[in-house]
């Protein structure tokens, strides 16, 4: 068992939840279900004392699949988690790249955001994607890391689901669309129109602005539709004001579900 955090691998996990983790391809996940979605990706696993019994099963089949399996104490599992209250497991997972020239010639449904900062939002319009059935996302350059711990738990696993296309620049987002025929949906609060009123069944690309600063100056023009998600407006007794916009995972849930309703229901 390694009791000591000094420990050659224990030190390499720690530096990936740091800030200066390098440009590697390692991701860090935590707690059960983490390494069961990752088991694919995994390359080597750290199971604390109470973990070999009440998930034995899963060690197993890691070790199966030839992932390096290490004994660590307590102490040294909380020296490498992300959350308060480690699960007993945590894996290291390597994460493949994929380029916008590999997901786009064969892609029906793409959802991309540029300037995305947030690793929550960004974890969570993972897992959206996944569900909605997306063959692909692509988070423009610029865009907060997805192998940060906090997206990779918002993932909870679909990270490793689909093919994450990062650092595009939107130029050859918006050229490789129109090489490779899929017509370009952009969302924004000043929208033409309802996201419930364009045909979205054709190979699209869905396209959303970051948190703070929305779509880029110049970029709607060059989509082929811009929608916008109808909001309440209608004031309620005793209370004023009126909601200004949708966060950027709520506005990617609703466009991209409204895309896969349409898909389900070709009328």
């Amino acid at each position: 068992m390694v009791t000591s955090t000094g420990n050659a691998a224990v030190k390499a996990a720690r530096r990936l939840t740091g800030r200066r983790r390098g440009s590697g391809d390692g991701v860090l996940v935590e707690g059960p279900q983490a390494v069961r979605e990752a088991l694919d990706h995994l390359e080597r696993l750290f199971v604390a004392p109470r973990a070999f019994d009440a998930q034995a099963r899963l060690v197993l089949r890691a070790q199966g699949r030839g992932v390096e399996v290490i004994a660590v104490s307590d102490a040294v599992l909380g020296s490498i988690a992300g959350t308060v209250t480690p699960q007993g497991l945590i894996g290291v997972a390597t994460l493949a790249g994929h380029a916008l020239d590999d997901v786009l010639p064969v892609a029906g449904l793409v959802l991309a955001v540029a300037g995305l900062a947030d690793p929550g939002n960004a974890g969570t319009i993972l897992r959206t994607a996944d569900a909605a059935g997306a063959d692909a996302v692509v988070l423009t350059a610029g865009s907060v890391d997805v192998r940060n711990p906090k997206a990779v738990r918002a993932s909870a696993g679909s990270l490793f689901h689909l093919p994450v296309v990062v650092g595009a620049a939107v130029d050859e987002l918006v050229d490789g669309c129109r090489r490779h025929g899929l017509r370009l949906v952009a969302a924004d609060a000043r929208g033409d129109v309802a996201h419930t009123e364009v045909d979205l069944r054709p190979p699209t690309a869905l396209l959303f602005g970051g948190e703070a600063s929305g779509l880029v100056e110049g970029l709607r023009e060059r989509c082929d539709a811009v929608v916008r998600v109808p909001m309440h407006s209608r004031p309620r007794p005793g209370f004023t004001g009126r909601p200004e916009s949708l966060n950027v995972a709520a506005a990617v849930a609703v466009v991209a579900f409204e895309a896969a309703r349409q898909r389900r229901d070709p009328s």
